[in-house]
């Protein structure tokens, strides 16, 4: 059973932050198997990487919500050793003469965070056969924290188990977090064209390229990721191309035909570097039957590693891999259902995971290491985005949108774990 300390109730981010430092892994422990017995200590993970100021979770909480939490503290067995049975461990958070003392010893000025605005778990159990608690959450309410203000708070731990002694060096974690205000997205241009549904916009290394509906190709600079720079003219008759993405490292312009002798086929380009930009001869690559009539429609994307990602006329999400120029056949894979275009409308990728415009908000669905599956997790990151044209990523980093009267919105460096208000 777990028990929980309540601390209390800023659309404010909450930054945990972290250093890092050395921890007791295996490949640390000596060879010597009576030297290994002094590693049969309890101690607390983070003791270790917590302190020096590194940024390791970014938690933005929008107005109407009012706390946040995150799983980041457990105790575990020096040296891999097992639990022989169940072993009893107690936290506590420590007081304002532990951050008096760390804030003289790191030169820093952080304020002790309220017991008011934190929830902790108190009491839990290295169980019989395990050699960790487990990951424990902390509840962080934010009303009463101040916008830029930094807060530290001390925990340590203790057992009453005599069978395993306390590593006293990594018996205290200090957990530093800032409040600050929640992201939010700014208009960098403005395209006329765009609420054409012939019109097409995707990323172009660090720029945007738009596909008009006259089939001409148009690269918008991004000067310094900022400002929406002149369009340069790059490439014509692409009319009737749909589905426009690159591969990865922007090397090819990837598309289908939607009508003509060759419908169906994905057809591909070679592309130089901006800023003389030129389009080589098209290149079929493969053919199906239900690519474009109706099939894939304008849903495609492209992830990381070379993925290609898109939403069949059966709801289904499907990974593609090796769609590309190699003349390969694409390995295509079923990876998610339930997809209805109606209600989710546009998906990107940031990072490894999905960001997809669905009417409940903006949404996160994570994906394993390979982005190559969709895991379990998912939760909202946004709200206000449906009405929203298109969305999709620069370098899988910033999102950008657009609206319906040609507005290019940016939310730079677009964080997973935020909260964002569509402009």
């Amino acid at each position: 059973m777990l028990k929980i300390k309540s601390g209390l109730k800023l659309s404010f981010v909450i930054l945990m932050l972290a250093g890092l430092g050395s921890s007791c892994t295996k490949e640390n422990l000596p060879e010597d198997k009576g030297a290994l017995q002094t590693y049969n200590k309890l101690y607390l993970v983070q003791s270790s990487l917590t302190g020096n100021g590194n940024i390791n979770y970014q938690l933005y909480v929008n107005a109407k919500k009012t706390d946040t939490s995150f799983a980041i503290y457990n105790v575990a067995i020096g040296g891999n050793v097992l639990a022989s049975q169940d072993i009893a461990v107690r936290f506590e958070a420590l007081g304002q003469d532990y951050v008096d003392a760390y804030n003289k010893n790191k030169g820093t000025s952080y304020k002790l965070l309220p017991a008011v605005s934190y929830q902790l778990v108190t009491d839990t159990v290295i169980k019989k056969g395990n050699s960790s608690t487990g990951t424990l959450p902390i509840r962080v309410y934010l009303p009463n924290l101040t916008k830029g203000d930094q807060y530290l708070l001390p925990v340590r731990f203790n057992t009453g188990e005599s069978d395993f002694e306390i590593d006293g060096e990594r018996q205290i974690a200090y957990f530093i977090f800032k409040a600050t205000v929640q992201p939010v997205g700014r208009v960098i241009g403005n395209i006329r064209q765009a609420a054409d549904p012939r019109t097409r916009i995707v990323d172009f290394f660090d720029d945007i390229l738009v596909r008009d509906a006259e089939g001409n190709l148009w690269r918008y600079p991004l000067g310094e990721r900022d400002v929406l720079g002149t369009p340069v003219k790059i490439g014509s008759g692409f009319s009737n191309v749909i589905s426009l993405i690159f591969n990865r490292y922007y090397s090819k312009l990837i598309g289908i035909y939607n009508s003509g002798p060759f419908v169906n086929h994905i057809v591909s380009w070679t592309v130089t570097e901006p800023p003389n930009v030129e389009i080589g001869a098209p290149w079929l690559v493969y053919k199906s039957t239900d690519y474009s009539t109706p099939g894939f429609r304008e849903s495609f994307w492209s992830g990381p590693n070379g993925y290609w990602y898109g939403v069949w006329t059966n709801n289904g999400l499907y990974w593609f891999n090796g769609l590309n120029a190699s003349g390969v056949n694409p390995a295509r894979t079923n990876i998610n259902g339930g997809w209805n275009p109606d209600l989710y409308k546009q998906q990107l990728i940031i990072g490894k995971d999905i960001i997809t415009n669905s009417n409940t908000g903006l949404k996160v669905y994570t994906m394993n290491a390979t982005s190559s599956a969709v895991e379990a997790n998912r939760w909202v990151v946004g709200e206000g985005f449906f009405s929203y044209l298109r969305l999709f990523s620069v370098n899988f980093k910033d999102m950008i949108g657009v609206k319906p009267n040609g507005d290019i919105i940016q939310y730079r460096d677009f964080d997973v774990n935020g909260f964002y208000t569509a402009l």
